[in-house]
């Protein structure tokens, strides 16, 4: 914006503050503003907020059916480190991933997003890692290709694998094939 107005630093935060103020201009967080005119959906916010990072654990699950319930917050993963961000659209928390799990994601209208098989397999991987039992009694496995989570399942680590197998091997009438 500096070389676009030829304004200095403190006369671009003032008129930044301005703006804002006015309601012209919605401030996200720190040095990333929207045109309150035309403002982005808080999913394509956190598409480019915090690169390289997908939508994916429940707000893709949601998105995709398979969870029922709108988490209060956009879920993201993501290869930096565990960051949450609030922003005057609404909060976007980002989980890391290891670099060889950041695959299996689509851009559709701008907004990067996991496929559900993907997004699946994400929240088990960190529910696992936190050592928890990952609530997956309440989806909707119907909206969910078993085969795909299978085909995908090849980089995650033994239990994350263990986890899947015996799942959906106890519920469902499908072999694993990873």
């Amino acid at each position: 914006l500096m070389r676009l107005t030829g304004l200095s630093v403190a006369s671009l935060r003032r008129a930044l503050h301005r703006l804002t103020k006015n309601g012209l201009l919605i401030k996200l967080c720190k040095g990333l503003y929207a045109n309150s005119f035309a403002s982005p959906s808080l999913e394509e916010v956190a598409g480019v907020l915090y690169p390289p990072s997908y939508i994916s654990l429940e707000s893709a699950l949601f998105l995709h059916g398979i969870l029922e319930q709108a988490p209060h917050l956009v879920t993201c993963v993501s290869t930096n480190k565990t960051k949450t961000f609030q922003t005057a659209l609404g909060d976007i928390a980002y989980f890391s991933i290891k670099k060889e799990l950041y695959f299996g994601y689509q851009i559709q209208d701008r907004i990067p997003l996991a496929c559900p098989e993907k997004a699946a397999l994400d929240f088990i991987y960190l529910q696992r890692q936190h050592g928890l039992e990952p609530p997956v009694d309440e989806w909707n496995w119907e909206n969910l290709n078993l085969n795909k989570l299978y085909s995908l399942l090849t980089p995650y680590p033994k239990t994350v694998k263990e986890y899947v197998t015996n799942y959906v091997s106890s519920h469902f009438e499908v072999e694993p094939h990873y």
